[in-house]
């Protein structure tokens, strides 16, 4: 759980929780198994495969109810005064849960205390991991009507985080082809397609009025589709998902969505309408294009000046710019050019933040120099891995295993102090490295440090001992080689062992392997060199758990 406090506020907020809203029985079924109980169909698109989608998608929540159940889909819109305010188009029957065509005080009640959960979506298509997503509580219902099914809520919580606001069409023109964006079943977000011009027909019926009918090429709606918008092809929103026949499998693919144009002077007061909460200046605006702000700027900040910039804000906005603590602000507060630098003792994560009324952006950055906690040596061919073979070339590695999901501090090098051992770096990075330990030793301290545009981190140490098990496996000959390298294991070593196969990998400086056996009980291998580039190789020899990694020299 997180909690933001705006600067000015100090210790005067308080946080109070009437409810928890907990997502384990519904929310995750089917997302990772298709098919199973309470997944979608396995028919619907993950909106992560469109990316042309992205920012219509970021308007799109999964509505739940109180007791954390899925309830609906639903979007958020713009308005002519672009000032945030968090407008939520949903459906009249999601409210009107008895189906009596009326919104009782109890029903109003309960739709005032849904949940609202925004980007709830995979992270790439046909993935498996779901993105970051927010939720927020309750809302205020602003207009209702039944005759186009549709229901206009206000969230309560300001500002919200990271979302678009869908642009709109009230025209009444047909849209040549129709988009949906949608939870069905109340899994991650799908999107599904109409590639033909709509029809405005009654709903359930291929006549009429006061519907957009869409017949999907792509995709399908279910329950929990209901209310999620209706794009044409310019991408505003036209209506929202009455319901339908569709399905994955169906034979009849029409859906239903209550036309916004109908809505706009819906029963013809502001609690039955769309027209004042959407055009609150009386504009007169027959379309409105979507509205979503964004942050550009750089993954690293250090202690020289760094730029982000606010893309999209709205004319006669106002933007109030905060940062992290490690950060200091050097110009452009009010603007949509801030600058900040990074305080010479930072290091980790950072953001800036950009609000806008009812909303707020964010950009995360790296700040300073890389830190050491997440800084490691690897050791991946000896077990303990705090030990090293005598005699031998060692391989080890130097890794950076940040984990939080934001940024890395983007590391362009990696030093390596062996305390006189001799040993060579290859690798873009140099994180790999191969040392010559010598025979015998009692331990050693290896040090590292990693360093990204801002400098370098602190050294670590760590300490190596003798690896009793490490033993010749194979020898080979000649070294340097021209024409050919032969190999030829210790079969008494393998025997005593218990090893009946092994396997040969040859890897060129740039760790990328150049040649490899399947699992063999040749007692001499030759190997045709002439195929290799001069330079340094690595003979990896694997023998069950153990592997043998010694250096050949190409030289023709």
């Amino acid at each position: 759980m997180y909690l933001y406090i705006p600067e000015n506020k100090g210790t005067n907020t308080r946080l109070a929780i009437s409810r928890i809203v907990h997502g384990y029985k519904d929310l995750y079924a089917g997302l990772f198994e298709s098919g199973s109980k309470d997944g979608s169909g396995s028919c619907e698109k993950d909106v992560a495969c469109y990316p042309e989608w992205e920012t219509e998608s970021n308007a799109v929540a999964l509505v739940l109810l109180a007791s954390g159940t899925e309830h609906c889909s639903g979007s958020l819109l713009n308005n002519t005064a672009q000032d945030f305010k968090a407008y939520f188009l949903t459906a009249f029957h999601c409210v009107d849960v008895n189906e009596n065509n009326l919104i009782s005080p109890a029903e109003e009640n309960n739709a005032e205390n849904w949940a609202f959960r925004f980007k709830y979506k995979k992270t790439s298509c046909s993935g498996s991991i779901v993105a970051s997503f927010y939720t927020y509580n309750q809302d205020y219902i602003r207009a209702a009507w039944n005759t186009s099914d549709f229901a206009l809520v206000e969230l309560q919580d300001s500002p919200i985080k990271d979302v678009a606001f869908l642009g709109w069409d009230r025209t009444g023109s047909t849209p040549t082809k129709g988009t949906g964006i949608h939870h069905p079943s109340g899994d991650v977000m799908k999107i599904s397609f109409d590639n033909d011009v709509l029809k405005e027909t009654s709903k359930s019926s291929n006549s009429g009025s006061g519907y957009w009918r869409t017949i999907w090429d792509v995709g399908a709606t279910e329950p929990g589709s209901s209310d999620s918008p209706l794009f044409d092809q310019n991408k505003r929103v036209v209506g929202q998902l009455w319901g339908g026949y569709s399905a994955c499998g169906a034979s009849d693919m029409r859906d239903w969505y209550g036309c916004l144009y109908r809505s706009w002077t819906g029963g013809g007061t502001n609690s039955t309408r769309l027209s004042n909460w959407l055009d609150p200046n009386n504009t007169g605006a027959q379309v409105l294009n979507t509205l979503y702000p964004y942050i550009t700027g750089p993954t690293v900040v250090c202690t020289s000046n760094s730029t982000f910039t606010l893309h999209n804000r709205p004319s006669g906005t106002t933007v109030n710019w905060t940062k992290s603590t490690n950060l200091r602000p050097v110009s452009g507060q009010g603007t949509d050019n801030y600058t900040v630098k990074a305080y010479w003792y930072s290091a980790g994560q950072g953001w800036v933040r950009a609000t806008i009324g009812g909303a707020y952006y964010e950009k995360h950055a790296w700040v300073g120099k890389p830190t050491t906690d997440d800084l490691d040596i690897l050791n991946p061919y000896n077990f303990p891995a705090n030990t090293l073979c005598e005699g031998e070339q060692n391989q080890l590695i130097g890794n950076y295993s940040y984990n939080t999901g934001w940024l890395q501090p983007t590391i362009q090098d990696y030093d390596w102090d062996y305390g006189g051992w001799s040993h060579f770096e290859v690798g873009a990075t140099d994180n790999i490295s191969f040392v010559t330990v010598p025979y015998p030793f009692t331990y050693k301290d290896i040090k590292l440090r990693a360093a990204n545009q801002c400098g370098e981190s602190d050294w670590i140490t760590e300490r190596f001992y003798p690896n009793q098990s490490c033993g010749y496996f194979f020898g080979f000959s000649p070294n340097p080689a021209d024409d050919y390298v032969e190999i030829s294991p210790d079969e008494s070593k393998l025997a005593e062992n218990a090893i009946d196969y092994y396997e040969v990998r040859i890897y060129n400086s740039l760790n990328v392997a150049v040649f490899q056996t399947g699992k063999t009980k040749e007692s001499l291998l030759r190997i045709n060199t002439k195929q290799f580039q001069n330079g340094v190789y690595f003979i990896h020899f694997i023998a069950g758990k153990k592997i043998d990694v010694k250096q050949l020299v190409v030289n023709h």
